[in-house]
């Protein structure tokens, strides 16, 4: 049972909605926890829960939020705190992505997405991590991603800046609270079978991507609990493939990284328009000719050269003509 003196103990999860804070709270429903979860989606809250009360007999406090609005964290405090429940154990996991070039957004898009990923996770720290040091015990887990050692890179222009915050916000928190009893890890998974990629629109090119990259969530989740239960960390980087990759990232220099990024872009294609429709036809404007089309104006201006050479080899001039026939008159 997961208790700390007499009390049960109870963690707060943001975006259990699904992927890894659905499966984070299907691990610790399983390990006698109480819950409290959050996100926007209401439904899909109260079917995990009912799912979570029938299996594990688990007390689960649904507080649906929008964590966009400046004020939702303080409000959930509000309403924990007005429900007399303590919080021992926060997963800070709500997030996403945009996918595209940074200026295709509104702002609004991005102030929001900084929100969600910077400002309340920060603030959520801030309200409970306080609270977990004057009792002695707490376990924060800052779920980031291994994108947080990449350099920046276009498109989801946002991504890897932020989970690089998480992950040094997460490193200064736990050299504070780590005399005070309170755990804090920044988790950082590489690829996650999650609905992340739905979200952003990037599924049908993330599942084109090799099986061995993948990682699966409830993987990825016992290796956080495990790290923050022993104090490990506070850099938690999944799978044997992304830690090493973290260590290359971090050798080599960020420019060359760049630069290597540069030389690959200048390669690619220009992407066709999105009104075109991926089809055999040729391509319309001043887009290269197809194949059929430059073999064929090929062999004509071979065959005029052809041509060409034949009349400069003979003695009449090549601009004449024959003189027509005098015409015969009408009838």
């Amino acid at each position: 049972m997961a208790t700390t003196g007499n009390n049960k103990l109870t963690a707060l999860i943001t975006g259990a909605s699904a992927g890894i804070g659905r499966d984070y709270a299907r691990y610790l429903a399983a390990r006698d926890y109480d819950l409290v979860l959050t996100a926007r989606r209401v439904e899909r809250l109260e079917e995990l829960a009912v799912e979570l009360k029938k299996a594990f007999g688990t007390k689960v406090t649904v507080l649906p939020m929008d964590l966009v609005d400046p004020d939702a964290p303080s409000q959930l405090a509000t309403a924990i705190k007005r429900r007399r429940l303590k919080i021992d154990y926060l997963v800070n996991n709500a997030g996403y992505s945009i996918a595209g070039k940074f200026a295709k957004s509104p702002w609004q898009v991005h102030r929001d997405m900084i929100q969600v990923m910077m400002t309340a996770v920060t603030e959520l720290c801030h309200i409970f991590a306080p609270l977990m040091a004057e009792r002695g015990f707490g376990r924060i887990v800052n779920v980031a991603s291994v994108a947080a050692f990449l350099p920046g890179s276009p498109g989801a222009t946002l991504y890897s800046p932020v989970k690089a915050y998480v992950m040094r916000l997460s490193q200064s928190l736990a050299r504070e609270y780590q005399v005070r009893g309170v755990n804090i890890i920044a988790l950082c998974p590489g690829y996650t079978w999650s609905e992340l990629h739905d979200v952003d629109g990037t599924r049908d090119r993330i599942n084109r991507m090799p099986k061995f990259v993948w990682l699966e969530a409830p993987r990825v989740v016992n290796d956080a609990h495990v790290a923050v239960e022993t104090g490990k960390g506070p850099v938690i980087i999944n799978g044997l493939l992304y830690r090493f990759l973290s260590v290359v990232f971090q050798v080599i220099p960020d420019n060359w990284m760049n630069a290597l990024s540069r030389g690959k872009q200048s390669q690619q294609k220009e992407p066709p328009s999105p009104k075109a429709k991926p089809s055999g036809k040729k391509p319309s404007g001043k887009k290269p000719a197809s194949k059929a089309t430059s073999k064929k104006s090929s062999s004509k201006k071979q065959g005029s050269k052809k041509l060409g050479s034949k009349k400069l080899g003979s003695k009449k001039p090549e601009p004449k003509k024959p003189e027509p026939k005098t015409p015969k008159p009408k009838t």
